[in-house]
């Protein structure tokens, strides 16, 4: 098609019909001009004619408006879709945050479950290592198997401290591990 029908196509209107009728009005018009007993005709005619145009622009006018609202239609419709699309995804990172929360919130309460059983454990091995301190130092002067029984008792003193020592340590790595969890919630 060429581009004359292409843009006749584009506004919807049969521009040659118009062109036609606007022709057949021009000879219609040059042939009542002469003639004063149809001047009344004449002007009647023009009248219509007048309408006529009017109509014609204004139809064109019409198809043009409802062109751009189609489009704007089309365009919304994509904006929308988008958004909705948008939304869901939203809806879905919400989600895997909110389960994110909860996890980090689980393993926070083990870790102050687990720090807690730590801090009596401590606490038990120090008074028991109190009481073994006391006893070494009630043993002074004893006899040989009493003396076997201080070694024996200072040997588990020692054990116990280094696994007090040890329990310490994780009680420090386990404080260390909860304020980096409280760090992420």
């Amino acid at each position: 098609p060429t581009w004359t029908t292409q843009k006749k196509e584009e506004e919807g209107v049969d521009t040659g019909a118009f062109e036609a009728l606007e022709k057949d009005f021009q000879e219609v018009l040059a042939e009542l001009v002469g003639d004063k007993s149809l001047e009344h005709f004449r002007q009647e005619y023009e009248k219509l004619h007048r309408a006529l145009k009017k109509s014609h622009d204004s139809e064109k006018h019409l198809i043009k408006k409802c062109r751009d609202l189609n489009s704007e239609i089309v365009n919304n419709a994509v904006k929308v879709q988008a958004a909705l699309k948008l939304s869901q995804e939203d809806q879905s990172t919400i989600t895997a945050l909110k389960k994110e929360i909860e996890r980090a919130w689980k393993m926070v309460e083990a870790s102050h479950e687990k720090e807690q059983r730590a801090k009596d454990t401590i606490h038990n091995l120090k008074v028991e290592i109190s009481n073994l301190s006391r006893l070494v130092e009630q043993g002074a002067g004893l006899s040989i198997n009493q003396e076997n029984t201080v070694n024996n008792l200072v040997q588990q003193k020692n054990d116990l401290m280094k696994h007090k020592d040890m329990l310490q340590g994780q009680v420090q790595q386990l404080t260390q591990h909860n304020t980096e969890l409280f760090e992420k919630v």
